[in-house]
């Protein structure tokens, strides 16, 4: 996510973060729950709602971060690579 769509994220956005806590690095749908100002680059909480889980709050990186809908051509190495991986499969 560039940083100037990262500091104009407001408690409420929908967003799908990377999953470090995935082997696969898959995206999960989260919801903006808190933004902590900050002079260069804000920091964001979401909660990340997993199937038949409860749902959790993580301070996600940036880069770890797309905006929903996913843009198809902004460039992301962690989709990247689950596509590489799906067409080795």
């Amino acid at each position: 996510m560039l940083r100037f769509e990262w500091n104009a994220l407001r408690p409420g956005d929908h967003v799908l973060v990377h999953d470090d806590a995935n082997a696969g690095l898959a995206l999960v749908d989260a919801e903006v729950v808190l933004v902590q100002a900050a002079p260069v680059e804000n920091e964001i909480g979401v909660r990340m709602a997993h199937r038949g889980a409860a749902s959790r709050l993580v301070r996600p990186r940036r880069l770890a971060v797309h905006l929903a809908p996913v843009d198809p051509t902004a460039h992301c190495w962690r989709c990247a690579d689950i596509a590489a991986t799906a067409t080795r499969a």
